[in-house]
């Protein structure tokens, strides 16, 4: 089953991850590093096939996953930045404890 993050709790933690930890932005990008991901965010903005590819990934690894009730322009504007993201993957949370994230995961 598949669990959505709220977009508050999202927003103020993926701040902070992105000033104070490493993140991978980008969907081609996120499929090719997430062996060794704390948590792996995707929008729905992604076609069945991708995010079936990016689940699949990440399961193989037991990384963490979950899914962004928005479309990629959101997602890039609680990053922000500036275009569109679909998918990221948080790789060192820095100042940020994703517990809650995880266990929402």
């Amino acid at each position: 089953m598949i669990r959505v993050i709220s977009e508050k709790n999202l927003e103020k933690s993926l701040r902070a991850v992105i000033k104070t930890g490493k993140v991978v932005i980008g969907t081609k990008e996120v499929s090719r590093s997430i062996k060794g991901s704390k948590l792996v965010i995707y929008s729905l903005s992604l076609s069945k096939e991708r995010i079936s590819e990016v689940v699949d990934t990440c399961k193989s690894f037991s990384v963490p996953f979950t899914e962004f009730k928005g479309t990629s322009m959101d997602l890039g504007r609680i990053c922000g930045k500036p275009f569109l993201i679909s998918a990221i993957s948080i790789k060192l949370s820095g100042a940020v404890d994703l517990s809650t994230l995880i266990e929402q995961a």
